[in-house]
């Protein structure tokens, strides 16, 4: 988390993370991927993480070390000006 601004944390098949990476794509921000696998693998790091944060659903999206939520609150954050 200390190495990258932005950081999000994802699976794979799942839409949400991948809308969250095309926003910052397409608003020119560098972010740090990191992938814990699909709906059957990989659950107990994701069950971990979950647990961590206390936030339920993926993606989980890290600004500076700190959780902002899911790839709806990084829309509104990128709407608002707050995310350069």
């Amino acid at each position: 988390m200390a190495a990258n601004e932005i950081v999000v944390v994802g699976m794979r098949q799942n839409p949400f993370p991948k809308k969250a990476r095309k926003l910052l794509d397409k608003a020119g921000l560098k972010y740090k991927y990191l992938e814990y696998g699909s709906y059957l693998g990989e659950w107990r790091r994701r069950l971990a993480l979950k647990m961590w944060t206390g936030w339920p659903t993926l993606p989980m999206i890290f600004v500076k070390g700190v959780l902002i939520g899911g790839a709806s609150d990084l829309a509104k954050l990128i709407e608002s000006g707050e995310l350069r």
